[in-house]
C-alpha cells in the first residue's frame, strides 16, 4: 500500500503505533523522498477479514493521506533493482510484452481508496520515437517514472518491445444490448446460477431464491430507468439495472460468478453509463456492500474518476457523466 506523509519526525512512529493497534504487521516498506511531503510504500500483512477500504483507514486516520491498497503477491518483498532485473529477464529470455512487465511491476491495477482521483498517465519513449502510455489510479514517482523509462529504453536497444500477436478467440464474445421482456427467463435463471455471496453483494441482504417472475419482470423493464443485460449463447450472465431514485441516478449490476473476472462488470458498467446520460444523468452512483471491494475496481478499469462514500452500511461510488458519449438503440 501506498500513502502521502508529511515530512517531519515522528510521522512514521504513528503509522506504526495505528498499525499495530489494528493487527496489522509491516513487512517492509519503501520511501519516495519529497519536501514538504514524501510517498511511502508499505507491504503489510492483515487479519483475513480486514477489506482494503478498512486497512485504508488505518493508515488515513494516523495521517495518510492519498491513500492506496493494491494486493501483492509474494514478490513484494524483494528490492526493487531484483524485480527490475527479473522483468528484464522476462522480456529479453522469456518473450513476454514490455509493457505487460511495466504494468506489473508498476501495480496499475485500480485500488480500494476512499477518495478515488482518477489516474495518473507515464508518457515512456522507445528509441524509435514511438511512445508507451501507462495509467494507474496512484501518482507515478519520479522514481517510478526513471526506474520504467530505464527499462523501456534497455529492451528497445535489444529491439524486444514489439507487443505480441495474440491468438484470437475461438468462443463468441459475450453482447451486451438493452434488456426486454424476452429476458424475464433469463434474468432469473442469472440469479439463481450465483452464489449467496454475489447475490449479496448486489442486493445488500439476502434473496429468496427460487426468483418470483414479478421481481424478474421488474429488473428487465424497470418503472424509472433502464436495464441492459449480457447475452452468451443462449445465457444471460451478466445484468445491469439503470434506475432513478429521486434526484439521483443509480446502477446495480450482477455478473455469473462463472463469468466474473473476465472484463463483465467492465462492459456493464461503460454501458450503464452511457445508458444513464442517454436518459439525462449527470452522475452516476453504483452502490454495493461495505465488504465489496471488487465493484470499485470495476469502476476504475472501466476508466471513471469516483467519489466513494459510505451511506447506511454501504458503499456508494458516485463519477461523473461528462464526457460520457449517450447510448441509444
Amino acid at each position: 500500500m501506498r500513502t502521502t506523509l508529511k515530512n517531519r519526525p515522528g510521522i512514521l512512529a504513528e503509522i506504526a503505533l495505528a498499525c499495530g493497534q489494528a493487527e496489522v504487521n509491516i513487512a517492509s516498506m519503501q520511501v519516495f523522498p519529497g519536501d514538504p511531503t514524501v510517498t511511502d510504500e508499505f507491504v503489510v500483512t492483515a487479519s483475513p477479514g480486514m477489506t482494503d477500504l478498512q486497512l485504508a483507514e488505518v493508515f488515513e486516520k494516523a495521517g495518510g493521506t492519498r491513500v492506496a491498497v493494491t494486493r501483492t503477491g509474494p514478490d513484494a518483498l524483494d528490492d526493487e533493482a531484483t524485480r527490475y532485473l527479473r522483468g528484464m529477464h522476462e522480456v529479453l529470455e522469456g518473450g513476454r510484452d514490455v509493457e505487460s512487465v511495466l504494468r506489473d511491476l508498476l501495480g496499475t491495477t485500480p485500488p480500494d481508496v476512499l477518495d478515488y482521483n482518477g489516474h495518473d498517465v507515464l508518457d515512456l519513449q522507445r528509441r524509435n520515437g514511438t511512445s508507451l502510455r501507462i495509467s494507474r489510479a496512484v501518482p507515478f514517482t519520479p522514481a517510478e517514472r526513471s526506474r520504467a523509462q530505464a527499462l523501456l529504453s534497455l529492451v528497445s536497444d535489444a529491439g524486444m518491445d514489439v507487443p505480441l500477436l495474440q491468438p484470437a478467440q475461438r468462443t463468441p464474445l459475450p453482447l451486451t444490448r438493452r434488456a426486454t421482456l424476452a429476458d424475464i427467463e433469463g434474468v432469473a435463471a442469472l440469479h439463481q446460477r450465483c452464489s449467496a455471496e454475489t447475490l449479496y453483494h448486489r442486493y445488500q441482504a439476502p434473496l429468496r431464491m427460487p426468483m418470483t417472475t414479478r421481481l424478474a419482470r421488474r429488473l428487465v423493464v424497470p418503472d424509472s430507468g433502464m436495464a441492459v443485460v449480457v447475452q452468451s449463447g443462449l445465457d444471460i450472465v451478466g445484468h445491469g439495472l439503470v434506475e432513478q431514485v429521486e434526484d439521483r441516478w443509480t446502477f446495480h449490476l450482477i455478473v455469473e460468478d462463472a463469468w466474473q473476472g473476465r472484463g463483465i462488470g467492465t462492459m456493464l458498467v461503460k454501458q450503464g453509463a452511457g445508458r444513464a446520460r442517454a436518459l439525462g444523468a449527470q452522475r452516476l452512483t453504483f452502490v454495493t456492500a461495505t465488504a465489496n471491494d471488487t465493484l470499485l475496481r470495476t469502476v476504475g478499469r472501466a476508466g471513471f474518476v469516483a467519489r466513494v462514500e459510505r451511506h447506511d452500511g454501504n458503499v456508494h461510488i458516485t463519477v461523473p457523466l461528462t464526457g460520457v458519449t449517450p447510448l441509444q438503440d
